[in-house]
């Protein structure tokens, strides 16, 4: 479905938002990722439980690492890119279209009926990451949501004329944000630490 990796990010960036006041998010990453757990191990059949779970435990790790990074672009900025190459090593080795357990586990997926659409859990992973670093950052709440959608809409983009198959969107990511650090230093009017 065109548009879902817009949307799942945009998902993470408003997950970040709810969690910039909690004191601990690992909670909330436990809870979501134990009611996922418990689905599967009592068999219930039940998928989206294991979706919500999948995106609450992705959005807590995601937003200890933002907060975890230094409050500086530069800090980002490296992460981003050492993560990119990553990615696409990852990507290009073909590990990264993994079936069996570590797809299952490696692939955030929803069935539409017309077709299946999945993100790397990753990729959503590094965008409550991403969001949280600009909350951290006191960023406002346009720049906060922006960074992994966009690199999202780049990616559709790109597919749409290349025609091109599993992405590694780690450097979609890093472009989305490489925009938005950009335009927050020109409306900021100064460049901000590091």
């Amino acid at each position: 479905m065109p548009g879902f990796s817009f949307l799942v990010t945009l998902l993470m960036g408003l997950g970040a938002l709810g969690l910039r006041r909690a004191a601990s998010p690992a909670v909330a990453g436990i809870l979501a990722g134990g009611a996922a757990l418990t689905a599967l191990g009592l068999g219930v059949e039940v998928g989206w439980l294991v979706d919500v779970g999948v995106v609450g435990a992705a959005v807590s790790l995601g937003v200890i690492v933002g907060r975890t990074v230094a409050p500086r672009a530069s800090a980002m900025g490296l992460i981003l890119g050492v993560l990119s190459v990553a990615d696409i090593i990852w990507v290009a080795s073909d590990q990264g279209s993994s079936a069996g357990w570590m797809g299952q586990v490696g692939n955030f997926a929803i069935d539409f009926g017309s077709g299946t659409s999945s993100i790397g859990t990753l990729d959503l992973i590094l965008a409550a990451a991403v969001a949280a670093h600009w909350i951290r950052r006191d960023a406002g709440v346009p720049t906060v949501l922006a960074s992994a959608p966009l690199g999202m809409v780049l990616a559709n983009i790109y597919v749409a004329l290349s025609g091109a198959d599993n992405l590694p969107l780690v450097p979609f990511i890093t472009l989305g944000w490489l925009l938005v650090e950009g335009a927050h230093r020109l409306t900021r009017g100064r460049k901000d630490p590091g």
